[in-house]
């Protein structure tokens, strides 16, 4: 158990570079998520490239699919933190799917008012 203890710990050290730790109402909070978010997506970038060469080893492979999924879950992270960020200056960010669950057809007016 203490094995899996330490893994655990080792995962998590890696994520730090992806913590926001600005507060959200700070100034610096909208810089920090940028710089943050934009890492992430660069790293998505450069992955999703290597995974198009040809002959990349099995292994290798693996561990790239892998470490986008962990990527996708930070940018969705970062993502909730936004949707945080602009309720709290009163700005309501809505998907599609959201909005189809009480579609009555009227979205324009829904949007409005």
């Amino acid at each position: 158990m203490e094995n899996i203890e330490l893994f655990l710990l080792e995962e998590i050290n890696k994520l730090q570079p992806y913590a926001l730790k600005t507060p959200i109402d700070s100034k610096n909070f909208w810089k920090d998520w940028q710089r943050i978010f934009t890492s992430v997506k660069f790293a998505q970038i450069a992955i999703r490239s290597l995974l198009e060469v040809e002959n990349l080893p099995e292994p290798e492979e693996l561990y790239l699919n892998r470490k986008l999924k962990v990527l996708k879950e930070v940018e969705n992270y970062l993502k909730e933190l936004k949707e945080i960020a602009l309720q709290i200056k009163g700005f309501s960010i809505f998907s599609p799917e959201e909005s189809e669950e009480g579609n009555d057809g009227d979205d324009l007016e829904d949007f409005l008012f």
